[in-house]
């Protein structure tokens, strides 16, 4: 299946009814409202009297109290996205499904196991020479998903890091940002570069080299999605490597 993905046209067609010069506008609009999503779901959550007032017992101690109301706001922001991105896909005499790709790969689901060997073993290699060269980014970077996966809220943490991180940058990204761009002179090298882009600076927090790994990994999802036709491949392939980086945090202890 490997041979797959290099073979063969790219699968991938852009659909979208949208204009380009609305597209990023929209996003910002969508990015906004999912903001909000995510400050009332906080709001609505503490005035539930939080953890404990929904769940009696479960807020037992400081890290959870802590960790819960960060959570409820990050999954309220990504229910968001998914939302308002699904919806936005369908302006502009726009069919949802195909906007955003979500269709089968056209080399078949086999793919999915080349792609994300691909991609385990070129961040593998990354992160095995940061933690030889300047352990010390690599920790820095890590150090705050440890402590959320550490935390008595770790179930409700991976439903983030796993499923709500995936669908929503992925639908957000490359499904409606990338269909209605691909569409002009940037062409689909340019607007995987564009997309990418955009999403490592929604990761801001991380270090360069942390930045580094992000862009290549928007631009190894643009390159999967142009190869296979199919969003559904890099939400996978994003959901299962996030899956294998909290089971790595699960089982590892950070030095202080």
């Amino acid at each position: 299946m490997l041979s797959a993905l290099f073979k063969g046209p790219a699968a991938y067609v852009a659909r979208s009814g949208w204009p380009a010069w609305a597209v990023l506008p929209a996003a910002v609009v969508i990015f906004a409202l999912s903001v909000g999503m995510g400050g009332v779901s906080a709001w609505i959550y503490s005035g539930l009297g939080g953890a404990d007032g929904i769940v009696p017992g479960l807020a037992s101690t400081p890290d959870m109290q802590f960790t819960m109301p960060i959570v409820v706001w990050l999954g309220g922001l990504q229910i968001g996205m998914i939302v308002f991105t699904i919806l936005a896909a369908g302006f502009f005499s726009s069919k949802r499904k195909e906007v955003l790709a979500l269709i089968a790969p056209a080399q078949g689901w086999g793919v999915l196991v080349p792609g994300l060997a691909l991609l385990l073993a070129a961040t593998g290699i990354w992160t095995g020479i940061l933690l030889n060269w300047k352990p010390e980014v690599v920790m820095g970077d890590l150090k705050p998903f440890y402590d959320l996966v550490h935390s008595d809220a770790v179930w409700f943490v991976i439903l983030v890091i796993v499923v709500g991180a995936p669908l929503s940058e992925e639908l957000m990204f490359r499904g409606f940002m990338f269909s209605a761009l691909a569409k002009t002179r940037l062409g689909l090298v340019g607007t995987s570069v564009v997309t990418a882009a955009l999403w490592t600076a929604l990761h801001a927090g991380y270090s360069v080299f942390g930045l580094v790994e992000v862009m290549f990994i928007g631009l190894f999802f643009s390159w999967l999605l142009v190869r296979t036709g199919s969003l559904w491949v890099t939400i996978l392939c994003h959901g299962i490597y996030n899956g294998v980086v909290v089971v790595v945090l699960l089982a590892a202890t950070l030095s202080p």
